[in-house]
């Protein structure tokens, strides 16, 4: 029932938004998720990389791909690195994330873009338990990306 109230109250949220993104961390240590987008019209996918640290059972939403927050971690060529900045739009595409960091690529995102499925757990060593990470597209260009244990 939780997560029913949670997708309404994230699909009501993002009416206004061009690309919204969320991300919900319910696992017990915290990650560094890498989210790839591109440019609309580009003809290419996972031209852009970011990433950014999410804290222990936490969440975080983006109301486009040019959010302040995301700007503040820089966009980068995803092609050429993380030591080339790439601004992106506010009207970007989300195309994929991972919990493995560049260069490993992406592990879930949108069919036809540059990530095998929707769907992917992997095992990390240390205090963090395995995980599942699950790609939802909420319609439009609208994500939400859920990090299960």
């Amino acid at each position: 029932m939780k997560k029913i109230l949670m997708c309404a109250a994230l699909a009501v949220a993002t009416i206004p938004a061009n690309a919204g993104l969320f991300v919900n961390n319910n696992l017990s240590c915290d990650i560094s998720l890498d989210v790839y987008a591109s440019e609309p019209g580009s003809g290419a996918s996972c031209t852009h990389v970011v990433w950014f640290k999410l804290a222990a059972n936490n969440s975080v939403a983006y109301n486009n791909t040019n959010a302040p927050q995301l700007v503040f971690n820089v966009w980068r060529d995803a092609a050429l690195g993380p030591l080339v900045p790439l601004p992106i739009s506010a009207n970007g595409i989300w195309d994929a994330a991972s919990l493995v960091q560049y260069p490993g690529g992406p592990e879930v995102g949108r069919s036809g873009a540059c990530a095998p499925g929707t769907f992917s757990s992997g095992y990390w060593t240390g205090t963090c338990p395995t995980y599942t990470l699950n790609w939802t597209s909420l319609g439009g260009n609208n994500v939400l990306i859920d990090i299960n244990p």
